[in-house]
């Protein structure tokens, strides 16, 4: 199950750096009665690389990168204008150095200093030649940007996040031992709170997003725009971290928005 795992989401040889593309939109859930409005869009990529422990265990070396685009225009955007304040807010792009994590029979997962344990029992399911693979980890956390310190970018005391990957890949390929990796897509689904630079404060509601997912493989075959946007302003996330940042604190959309607003 750990080998499968990692071959439809990175790639079973060291050497090897798997790019992953998403894309999709962003949307506000203000409550019951009120149906979901789209705030923008969000497009990235992340670039992973698999390092196999002699315990049987992978250590997987994680780097992503995404910028936020206009609702309605689909073009990417460095200010965006709140729907519900009227006010014209700096975007912060998602732009984590480093996200790693272990696999194993009990996953230890780092959420902005906090260490949960997640056992690793994801479920698949086979139809014909298709195989699908899902992901998925809940928490709730102390909030690290506190109210009185963040008073318009913090959502609150506790973050509570969902995060739910859906990956279809073939069978074949996935079974096939001369292949170190089996190709995918798949959607992402990530509920959270109001994202720092929207500046909502502790307004009632929270975000879900709603991107595909696809491995590229290598850069060069992600979208254009994207990767140009990329090597003009982020060229050192093409490649994934190194082995020396083993043991370092995961960057989160938190984290890296109170180290870049100190």
């Amino acid at each position: 199950n750990l080998a499968a795992f990692v071959k439809v989401t990175g790639d079973l040889d060291p050497a090897v750096e798997t790019v992953g593309w998403f894309g999709g939109d962003i949307f506000a859930v203000l409550g019951p009665d009120k149906p979901l409005v789209k705030l923008c869009g969000v497009e990235g990529f992340g670039v992973l690389r698999v390092a196999p422990q002699p315990d049987g265990k992978y250590r997987l070396f994680n780097r992503e990168l995404a910028y936020y685009k206009d609702p309605q225009s689909g073009e990417f955007i460095d200010v965006w204008k709140n729907p519900f304040t009227g006010e014209d807010c700096e975007v912060s792009p998602i732009h984590n150095m480093v996200v790693n994590a272990e696999i194993a029979p009990v996953m230890k997962m780092d959420f902005d200093g906090t260490l949960v344990e997640v056992p690793f029992n994801p479920p698949w399911t086979v139809m014909g030649d298709k195989a699908f693979s899902l992901f998925e980890v809940h928490t709730a956390f102390p909030n690290p940007m506190t109210v009185e310190q963040w008073p318009r970018e913090s959502a609150g005391p506790v973050t509570r996040i969902s995060e739910i990957f859906q990956r279809i890949t073939s069978l074949e390929q996935l079974q096939d031992p001369a292949r170190t990796a089996a190709d995918y897509s798949g959607s992402w689904t990530r509920i959270g709170p109001w994202l720092p630079w929207m500046l909502q404060g502790q307004a009632p509601g929270h975000i879900l997003y709603r991107p595909f997912l696809d491995r590229t493989g290598t850069a060069d075959r992600l979208p254009r725009a994207l990767r140009e946007r990329a090597e003009q302003r982020h060229p050192e996330y093409f490649q994934a971290p190194g082995d020396e940042t083993w043991g370092q604190q995961n960057d989160a959309s938190f984290s890296t928005y109170m180290a870049d607003r100190e």
